[in-house]
């Protein structure tokens, strides 16, 4: 017998800075299915992903839908460092690392993230950080 799925309930917010942020659709949507692979998730719909041209607002958004729940990007290439915002939510289990180390194919700068369970009555933060990396 197949054991009953037991959902988790991990949300991790990022925010941060990247040396080379993606600006070509078809390599965002790239990412982002290689993300979900690599985090052991499932793709029900997407990714899609869409470059903004609005003056002042311009930089590449991308989202995919998962089987048990979501990942979204945004990233504002011309801000002077680029600027990314990113989410996963998951009913899988998921590690910040992971998640972190795909980001860096942007070459990140620096990031700060919280690692949200969002199971039971309350959220707990499983963890919070500010990093800087190192420029070569």
């Amino acid at each position: 017998m197949k054991e009953p799925f037991v959902p988790n309930h991990l949300h991790l917010i990022v925010k941060g800075y990247v040396k080379n942020p993606p600006r070509k659709e078809e390599y965002l949507n790239d990412w982002l299915k290689r993300l979900v692979e690599k985090v052991r998730m499932v793709v029900v719909s997407g990714p899609t992903s869409v470059y903004v041209d609005e003056p002042g607002n311009e930089g590449i958004t991308g989202t995919v839908t998962l089987a048990t729940s979501h990942a979204a990007i945004h990233v504002w290439d011309r801000s002077e460092p680029p600027m990314f915002q990113f989410d996963i939510y998951s009913c899988t289990r998921f590690s910040a690392d992971e998640v972190l180390e795909h980001i860096n194919e942007f070459e990140l700068i620096s990031c700060e993230y919280i690692y949200i369970d969002r199971n039971g009555e309350t959220m707990n933060v499983v963890e919070q950080k500010k990093i800087s990396y190192e420029i070569s």
